[in-house]
Parts: structure tokens; C-alpha cells; sequence
């Protein structure tokens, strides 16, 4: 259990702090301004994972569902803070984050709009999504020499581990695969050179997260719908999210109770709500750590309490949480990969147990990866528009629906 909790704290975090960084970085935010927008995200990670995984009082899936910071929220949080700085990004945050509390009662209904074999092209096509970004990261990240051999080696050294681990005959080490997989990539690249020191060198042995550093936030209805659209999609995402994990859990999906489907999704509204309130960008589920619960074979939500205590504790760790931020990116592209494919194989899985035509699969997915390879079509429509447009997930979701609604069952050869 220990193992399988540090595997799945470790898999998340980069992405956790990741989305945070870049608004940061973005807006110009002094290294103070930085270090306390990632401190607060991860300390809201760990909460709302904690709350996700209980299923309390209605709030929360009961799932193993980690919670963390969101890509989407990127480019509104980026133009809301260049117009009015940080109190404007959370005070929009914390404004729309009740859109999700809307969303989640009326579940039920995209329940319906949304049948086994559209959920399946849902969660193939969040796989297909995080692969350009695993791809960089396993390039080199952001690196000057971006695609050096190096990169690719150990990289491709992390994978071979992981691969090696995941189908030994030690279950400790299958339970433990992307653990062993970026520690052997760690100490390669730190006699490579590529580790760097100096952050975790800099960073106090003991800190603690400042609610409302930033001052009060502010509100502006210029934003409401670019907040408001990222919402809405992130609650595609989760519900997605929700019906993986069921699935990698070995429940039936067709059977899983409204009131945890309702529950993930108000835990993923309060997450942000959280967020807003102490300042760090928009909380949402991750998609890569249903592959790690996959690869692992633990799927018990109890682990998601650990790690919800492990990213509580990480918060007031900032030494700790530097020398996880310092892995190499080409070792977490890695990985990254890894979970992707274990993720599409949940999502191909799910499709293969449907009995509607593979045609409403293969339309979708056409749809949301012709989205995802060529998003500047989008370029001429409304900006209000453009997140939803962009999004391959949800023009893939929307086309399998309709695909569903014209195609029959089993249609004649």
C-alpha cells in the first residue's frame, strides 16, 4: 500500500505543479509570487483528492481518482491575470468554480447523452491528448537542446524499466513499476548532469502555505465565459475520469450509482472553490493515474487518502517537494508514455465490451484527433468559442453522439 501510494504521489506531481508554473512564468510573477501559487496547489491537490476518494455526505466518486491542476484553465488564466494580475485570476476561479456544482446534479442526464461506446472515445482520446506533451517532456521539455540523444536514451531506458517491472514475476516490483522506472532515470540523469540541485539546494527544509497572499480577490464578467467554458469541459473530462476508473475498478459501468457520479463531480467543484479561495489555479481530476491504478492492480480508494496526506505534507515540505520537481523531464516523459498507453488501453478496452457499431468509435476518435493535430482551424470563430472547438475530447464526444443517434446497432453489411 505504501508502495502504491508514493507511485501514485510521484506520477501526478509534475503535472500537479506543472499548470501552475506556467501561469506563473507567464504573467512575469516574482519567484516568491511562484513558489506560493505551488505551494497552495499542491496542498488543494491534496485535499480534493482526499475528498474524492471519501464519498462523504455526497461529495467525492469513492473512487481512486487524484485531483490536481488543469491545462484548460491556461489560457483564461493567463489572459484574466494579464488584465488584472493574480486577484483577478482567483476571483475567477472562485466565481465560475460553482458551474460544476450546477453540472453535477444534472449528471443523469448526460448520463444518458453519453452511453458506454461515446465514454469509451472520451477516455481514448484523454489518452491520445496528454501524448504531445509526454512526447515533449521525453524529448527534452523545454530544454535548448530538445531532442538530443541523451534525452531519448534515458528516456527510453525509463520506459524499458518500467516495462521490465511491470510484467516481473515480484509483485512488489509490478505494484512498484513506475517507481522503479523513474529512479533508475533519476540517478542516470544525475550522472548525466541533468539533474539540477540548485532549486532543492535554495529551498527551506520547512514552509508553510499563506491563504489570501495574493490580497482579495477581484471579478470581472469580461471572463465569465472563458472560465465558464474550461469548467464545463474539465466536467466532461471527470466525468469521463469517473467511468475509467469504474471500469479499471472491475465495476460495471452500465451499474454505477448517480449519487458517486454526482459526488466526483462536486468534489471536483469544491477543489476549486478551495483553490480560488487561497490562490493557486482551478482543480480538476487526472486521467494518467487511472493507467498507474491499472498497472499496479490497486484500485482501493483508501490509497487516495495517503496520497491526499502525502501532497498535505509535501506542502509544508518545500525542500522535498523541489527534489521531486528536479527529476529529469525526459524520465518523466517516460513514464508519461507509459500511462498513456495503459490509459488508451482502458479506453480500447471499454469500447471492445460495447456492443454498438465500431463505426460511432472510429467517428469520434477521427473527429476529436483531427481537432488535436490541426487546432488552428478554430482560429476565425469567437473567442468565447475557441476552448470548446479546441478541444479534441469534446468534438470527439459530440460526434460520437450524434454517430450513435444515426447509426443502428448492428448495421447491415
Amino acid at each position: 500500500m505504501v508502495v502504491a501510494t508514493c507511485q501514485q504521489t510521484l506520477s501526478m506531481f509534475a503535472g500537479l505543479v506543472m499548470v501552475p508554473l506556467i501561469i506563473a512564468r507567464a504573467l512575469g510573477c516574482s519567484a516568491a509570487d511562484s513558489q506560493n501559487i505551488v505551494t497552495i496547489a499542491i496542498l488543494v491537490g491534496g485535499i480534493s483528492t482526499a475528498l474524492q476518494c471519501a464519498h462523504v455526505a455526497g461529495i467525492g466518486s469513492g473512487y481512486l481518482l487524484m485531483m490536481g491542476s488543469s491545462s484548460l484553465f491556461i489560457a483564461p488564466s493567463i489572459m484574466a491575470g494579464k488584465a488584472g494580475g493574480l486577484p483577478l485570476v482567483f476571483g475567477m476561479t472562485l466565481a465560475l468554480a460553482p458551474v460544476e456544482l450546477i453540472l453535477a446534479p444534472l449528471s443523469k442526464y448526460l448520463r444518458k447523452l453519453a452511453p458506454p461506446s461515446v465514454i469509451g472515445v472520451i477516455v481514448t482520446l484523454i489518452a491520445m491528448a496528454v501524448l504531445p506533451v509526454s512526447m515533449r517532456q521525453f524529448a527534452g521539455g523545454a530544454a535548448k537542446d530538445f531532442g538530443s540523444l541523451k534525452y531519448l536514451v534515458i528516456g527510453t531506458i525509463t520506459i524499458f524499466t518500467i516495462l521490465l517491472a511491470q510484467f516481473s514475476p515480484w509483485k512488489p516490483l509490478r505494484t512498484g513499476s513506475i517507481i522503479a522506472g523513474l529512479f533508475v532515470g533519476y540517478i542516470i540523469g544525475l550522472f548525466a548532469g541533468l539533474t539540477d540541485f540548485t532549486q532543492v539546494i535554495e529551498a527551506p527544509w520547512l514552509g508553510y502555505p499563506k491563504p489570501f497572499w495574493y490580497g482579495m480577490p477581484k471579478f470581472s464578467s469580461n471572463f465569465i465565459l472563458p472560465f465558464a467554458i474550461a469548467y464545463i469541459l474539465t466536467t466532461i473530462e471527470t466525468f469521463g475520469d469517473i467511468y475509467a476508473i469504474a471500469h479499471v475498478s472491475g465495476d460495471n459501468i452500465d451499474e454505477i450509482p448517480q449519487k458517486r457520479i454526482r459526488g466526483g463531480l462536486i468534489a471536483d467543484a469544491i477543489g476549486s472553490l478551495i483553490a480560488g479561495l487561497l490562490g493557486t489555479t482551478p482543480n480538476t481530476s487526472f486521467s494518467g493515474n487511472i493507467a498507474i491504478a491499472k498497472m499496479s492492480g490497486i484500485t482501493k480508494n483508501t490509497i487516495g487518502f495517503g496520497v491526499g496526506a502525502a501532497l498535505v505534507a509535501l506542502s509544508f515540505l518545500p525542500k522535498l517537494s523541489a527534489l521531486i520537481v528536479s527529476t529529469p523531464a525526459c524520465v518523466l516523459g517516460g513514464s508519461m508514455l507509459i500511462a498513456c498507453a495503459f490509459l488508451l488501453d482502458v479506453g480500447l478496452g471499454m469500447l471492445r465490451s460495447c456492443d454498438d457499431s465500431p463505426l460511432i468509435a472510429t467517428i469520434g476518435i477521427t473527429a476529436g484527433l483531427a481537432v488535436q493535430f490541426a487546432p488552428d482551424y478554430a482560429n476565425a470563430a469567437p473567442a468565447f468559442l475557441t476552448p470548446f472547438l479546441q478541444s479534441s475530447i469534446c468534438i470527439g464526444a459530440l460526434t460520437a453522439g450524434i454517430a450513435k443517434l444515426l447509426i443502428p446497432r448492428n448495421p447491415t453489411p
